[in-house]
């Protein structure tokens, strides 16, 4: 048995101290915030549910994998359908009332669609495995959020002794552990780094989540304009802001401007309807590696 320190508790950190848990290791975890999550968490607003952007979990990935290994409550989710997204002055993403169109698509010449297709599937990155699992029905909606994703995982490491520190600094590393920002010294035979820091240059995009109390786009999954992605996760999953609209939007480049502006352009009057929104104005996708968040697990 090896004492294994986790630094950070973001999904990496919690799933990496799991691992290492089932590898018969003493295991502790330390985070420098206050929550335990990352980026890949969400936050309760006015009782919604809130993320950082949209998040669809791969149904049959490694994050739905473990968490159906650990938790005896399996995720509740629902998958975004292709021909439920609209592609402004285009049409539907998967165009099954027009076999010409259709045809188009599936030999590869359809342009528009592919870069929508990967827009939806992994945000501007080329993930084969997320693109074909966008068209069979297995990119999904969480329903409790992703913070019950978080929550399970942080519970089942409670239940099996796995502490997790929470306002922990690290200010130095050594051969041997690690200092935290209070001076403390804590042992380690081995320093899993798990705090987020991007490998090679960080990939940079634009969120906003909001609530609004009406529902202008019906059972509409989603439109797209350009590289700019807004979807409905109250179309898509009945738990997700029920009678109301819950849209999480992305635009690669341009800002939340960009995004605003689609609103404003599909979305009449959406402004006035807020109930609660959250916005980042910058805030890392992924880095050189091109992973998701249930993806760098």
């Amino acid at each position: 048995m090896k004492r294994v320190l986790v630094v950070g508790a973001g999904i990496q950190g919690l799933v990496t101290a799991a691992r290492e848990h089932l590898s018969n290791n003493q295991v502790f975890i330390l985070e420098k915030r206050k929550r335990i999550g990352g980026r890949g968490t969400s936050e309760d607003s006015f009782g919604h549910q809130l993320e950082h952007g949209p998040h669809l979990l791969l149904k049959g990935g490694e994050l739905h994998t473990m968490v159906k290994k650990v938790s005896k409550v399996k995720p509740s989710l629902r998958p975004i359908r292709p021909h439920k997204v609209h592609i402004v002055g285009h049409g539907m993403l998967q165009p099954l009332n027009n076999p010409k169109k259709m045809l188009a698509f599936k030999l590869g010449q359809d342009p528009v669609r592919e870069q929508a297709i990967r827009l939806v599937s992994g945000w501007g990155q080329d993930i084969p495995e997320r693109r074909k699992a966008l068209l069979k029905g297995r990119l999904c909606v969480v329903g409790e959020g992703w913070s019950g994703l978080v929550g399970r995982l942080a519970s089942t490491l409670e239940e099996v002794g796995v502490p997790i520190q929470t306002g922990m600094k690290i200010t130095e590393q050594y051969d041997g552990g690690v200092i935290t920002s209070k001076g403390l010294k804590i042992e380690a035979d081995i320093v899993r780094m798990c705090d987020g820091k991007p490998v090679g240059d960080p990939v940079k995009v634009s969120t906003l989540d909001v609530i609004l109390d009406n529902k202008p786009l019906k059972d509409l999954h989603g439109i797209i304009k350009g590289d700019v992605a807004i979807l409905n996760l109250a179309a898509i999953h009945s738990r997700k802001a029920p009678g109301m609209s819950h849209f999480s939007c992305i635009a690669l480049s341009g800002g939340v401007e960009a995004i605003e502006q689609l609103l404003d352009e599909r979305v009449s009057g959406w402004r006035s309807h807020i109930i609660t929104k959250r916005q980042n104005d910058s805030i890392t996708l992924t880095d050189s590696r091109g992973h998701l968040s249930d993806g760098v697990i």
